[in-house]
């Protein structure tokens, strides 16, 4: 595979390393600033093109990668990207990923002939095979999942990038969670001693999952373990490695051998976008925040925009009534006029009636409920 960088994040970093050293791969062409390029000179050697869009259409590669802070930025150059028929590696921003920009790349991903990967945390599994999309566990042998991790640094970008990884292998064991708890525990100085974060379902819940711990505290670069206490009493350990350590390269080749490997992990990458955005709410309302989980698919937009129109149309029914009423009273008009009036009165209700009959034409990626074996 040959492919063409371009951002300034450094999130990219360990891909970019593994591409120096790679032998059935190669950094064919860069455009490249900012951090990136602060911490790549003299260290890699890249082949700087004279814009973005030299990067895009250069004419021997067939992957781009994308590290970029901007979500409209990352949408733009993907969408340029696909229509050249170039597959995108997409390294989601440290600090403003959200549910919205993984499906806006599901709808550019719908409507081409070329992969749009998004590198998740989940790819640190060591014990995660490239064609497997979660663990596999079951819902009724675990009785609990345990994960601790390190993040280094103070900023606030190392923190949100660990939370995003964190909850990314949490939600690999499969389970679909829709309760989420964030709490920070700080020293006098406000200085940051851990972040615990435990996921759960509602207690009415037609089928209860195991609960689950995220544990993250600052400290060196390591990886860490993701355990499974069993029902028996018994636990399962799966090993998580470290950025850098897990080659991305073979799974980010079987998603670019066939397109559709894709949807299911930008589903997944959403939902775990959901439960960051979850974390952050808990954090800021320092209660328990309920997830509701919205793929963001046609249909679901398609049903929303409905109800919004169809409380429009109710508003019209009720003061268009009025005014006609009153001003049947109070004025001396011609028939024609109280036709046209009643057409006028009646044709939204027609319209919105009408635009029911295109629900079977709205795509639904929604698969059976994970988690429930």
């Amino acid at each position: 595979m040959r492919f063409a960088l371009i951002g300034s994040s450094v999130s990219v970093w360990p891909l970019l390393e593994e591409l120096q050293g790679a032998g059935d791969a190669a950094l064919v062409g860069s455009a490249i600033s900012g951090p990136l390029l602060q911490q790549a000179a003299g260290r890699v050697a890249l082949r700087q093109t004279d814009s973005v869009e030299d990067a895009l259409l250069l004419p021997n590669i067939d992957t781009v990668i994308l590290s970029l802070d901007d979500p409209e930025e990352i949408l733009r150059l993907t969408r340029a990207a696909v229509q050249a028929e170039r597959h995108v590696v997409v390294m989601l921003p440290l600090t403003n990923a959200s549910p919205a920009l993984v499906f806006e790349l599901q709808l550019i991903a719908d409507e081409c002939r070329a992969a749009v990967v998004p590198v998740a945390g989940r790819w640190l599994i060591a014990d995660l095979s490239a064609s497997a999309l979660d663990l596999g566990l079951s819902r009724t042998d675990v009785r609990q999942l345990l994960l601790e991790m390190n993040f280094v640094g103070d900023s606030s970008e190392s923190l949100a990038y660990a939370t995003r990884t964190g909850l990314d292998v949490l939600s690999a064991s499969g389970f679909r969670y829709s309760q989420v708890t964030c709490l920070d525990s700080a020293a006098p100085g406000g200085i940051l001693l851990s972040r615990l974060i435990t996921l759960g379902t509602q207690p009415e819940a037609e089928f209860p999952l195991p609960p689950a711990t995220l544990t993250l505290r600052p400290g060196n670069l390591s990886g860490g373990t993701l355990r499974a206490v069993l029902t028996t009493g018994e636990t399962r350990d799966f090993s998580l490695g470290v950025a850098g350590s897990v080659p991305l390269l073979p799974r980010i080749r079987w998603f670019c051998e066939d397109r559709s490997r894709c949807q299911p992990w930008l589903d997944a990458c959403s939902m775990t976008l959901e439960l960051a955005e979850a974390a952050g709410k808990s954090l800021r309302r320092r209660r328990t925040v309920d997830v509701h989980f919205d793929a963001g698919t046609e249909r679901s937009v398609f049903k929303s925009q409905m109800t919004a129109l169809g409380c429009g149309v109710l508003t019209w029914l009720m003061f268009s009534a009025v005014a006609l009423l009153i001003a049947g009273q109070l004025l001396d008009l011609p028939d024609w006029f109280w036709q046209v009036a009643r057409i006028l009165w009646i044709a939204p209700v027609v319209l919105y009636l009408a635009a029911q009959a295109l629900l079977p034409l709205a795509r639904d990626r929604s698969g059976p409920p994970r988690g429930r074996r």
